[in-house]
């Protein structure tokens, strides 16, 4: 059994970073994508930087992933969205029979102010979609 990672952790970051060079080279040849993630109001045992949020982002392209901890607003699709409420979303396992119940979640977030998503979603690869079926499987 593999062990649970809590959300947003180091441990969790670190699996992430392991993640995404596998599922860039699933996507296929010629991925070229910037993402970030921002997670607002964490708890204080996770927020080592004291600013109450932790945030990475990743720029892949020609197959070499340059992943770091940090925001970054130049990137394709970023996402800034409160701790509490993305936890329960990122342990779930999605799938085609469950799209329109979790997108109405994040719509739910949208709509009252904790979940901001800018850029151009699209140019994420289906094959990516499985790797947060695969960290969700992970996350504590």
């Amino acid at each position: 059994m593999t062990d649970k990672l809590e959300f947003a952790s180091d441990a969790w970051l670190a699996a992430l970073r392991e993640l995404i060079p596998v599922y860039t080279k699933r996507a296929g040849p010629g991925l070229e994508l910037s993402l970030c993630e921002v997670f607002l109001n964490v708890p204080a045992h996770l927020d080592k930087h004291k600013t109450g949020k932790i945030a990475w982002h990743c720029r892949i392209k020609d197959g070499v992933v340059d992943f770091r901890e940090g925001e970054a607003d130049d990137v394709d699709w970023k996402t800034t969205t409160d701790y509490n409420f993305i936890l329960p979303y990122a342990r779930r396992i999605l799938d085609d029979t469950n799209v329109a119940e979790h997108q109405g979640y994040i719509d739910d977030g949208v709509s009252s102010g904790i979940h901001v998503s800018v850029g151009d979603r699209t140019k994420i690869p289906r094959a990516f979609y499985a790797m947060h079926n695969e960290l969700a499987e992970r996350t504590a």
